[in-house]
């Protein structure tokens, strides 16, 4: 799962790759940022999206279960 940004340490956690998201928005709220950086931190995102996405979706799925069962 890991790729050329990321470990799978951080690709397996939603909290960790939240934590990256957060800090690439600082970046880009922080600072005039140029179109080559801004390109690179998008290629960043998607995989900390990804990751955020499968295990929001995978929790969903666990809650739902729960809720058919109470």
């Amino acid at each position: 799962m890991a790729n050329k940004f990321y470990s799978d340490e951080i690709l397996s956690s939603y909290d960790k790759s939240f934590s990256e998201l957060q800090k690439i928005e600082k970046e880009l709220e922080g600072q005039i940022v140029s179109v080559d950086r801004i390109s690179e931190l998008a290629q960043r995102c998607m995989p900390l999206i990804q990751t955020c996405r499968a295990k929001l979706k995978e929790m969903e799925g666990y809650v739902d279960n729960v809720l058919k069962e109470a």
